[in-house]
């Protein structure tokens, strides 16, 4: 009975001072480096329930980044049909909607197809005749709906990804839910409201054209012309200072494609030069889109 006490004694002493061997570097982290030296190094991670945090849970908007492929779509359907010298009038984009009018028979053949051959994630969802046009109204496939905010979701995940590890969190928890929320846990996060505007920022990619046709330095002085915009970016410094450096650009306002065209963008690295850059893959729509603008702008 005496033997079996001690032995029980003996273990519960074993597994105590063990669990303090372990346990100590996490509630002592500043304890002096020839003391640190004896006991492990990685630390108990404690959790939101722990050591405190925030706890968010964001909404991806979803329907707007829908309407603003819409009107992409809308517009690089306009371009195409002028330059296939297709008939049509009253192009409009509301609410992810296209509607748009066709004079006869011989124009709604070529219109419709341009539309298979070169819009295929539109379709006709219904149509009126009017004054003997037919007035079609276009949205996105249902197929392509579902990918697209699949893709917009994915890729909303990855920017806060990349904007939480600015914060050096230790773990975070970034899940989607449904299929439109994501939610963040940041366990340690001391400074919230920073945490909260970073996080929460909105995020678009856009293709715009430079504009040529006005004067910078008459726009900076303030004659913004009509139809376009300055924008601040960033150039590359001199031979003398690699520092790079804040410039202003007039651009054309008119947003020729965003972020929705694109399937992949990561960092590579040059195999001539060993330089990083950012290697881009459009989806079939933007590859189009994209070869129908450049070849628009030669030279420019």
């Amino acid at each position: 009975m005496f033997q079996s006490i001690k032995l029980r004694v003996l273990i519960t002493v074993v597994f105590t001072l063990t669990a303090i061997y372990f346990f100590l570097p996490s509630v002592w982290p500043d304890m002096p480096s020839q003391l640190a030296n004896l006991f492990p190094k990685n630390r108990i991670r404690l959790g939101l329930d722990l050591q405190g945090g925030m706890h968010l849970l964001l909404e991806v908007d979803t329907e707007k980044a829908m309407e603003s492929s819409v009107d992409r779509l809308a517009n690089g359907l306009k371009d195409t049909l002028m330059e296939k010298k297709v008939r049509f009038r009253n192009v409009e984009s509301k609410g992810g909607t296209i509607s748009i009018e066709i004079a006869g028979r011989e124009n709604r053949a070529d219109f419709d197809k341009v539309l298979s051959d070169q819009f295929p994630d539109l379709d006709i969802k219904s149509y009126d005749t009017v004054d003997g046009r037919d007035k079609l109204y276009l949205k996105l496939k249902d197929k392509r709906l579902v990918e697209m905010k699949k893709t917009i979701l994915d890729q909303s995940l990855e920017t806060i990804r990349n904007r939480v590890d600015q914060f050096g969190v230790t773990e975070p928890e970034i899940i989607p839910e449904g299929d439109d929320r994501i939610l963040i846990q940041l366990p340690g996060i001391k400074d919230p409201r920073r945490a909260i505007d970073l996080i929460g920022r909105t995020a678009l990619l856009e293709f715009k054209l430079v504009d040529e046709e006005h004067n910078l330095e008459d726009a900076l002085r303030g004659n913004v012309p009509a139809g376009s915009i300055l924008m601040k970016g960033a150039r590359e410094g001199s031979e003398k200072s690699t520092q790079r450096r804040d410039t202003m650009y007039l651009l054309k306002d008119r947003t020729l494609l965003t972020g929705q065209s694109l399937e992949d963008a990561k960092v590579k690295i040059s195999d001539r030069f060993g330089e990083p850059y950012v290697a881009i893959k459009f989806n079939a729509q933007g590859a189009r889109d994209f070869d129908r603008i450049t070849g628009e702008n030669v030279n420019r």
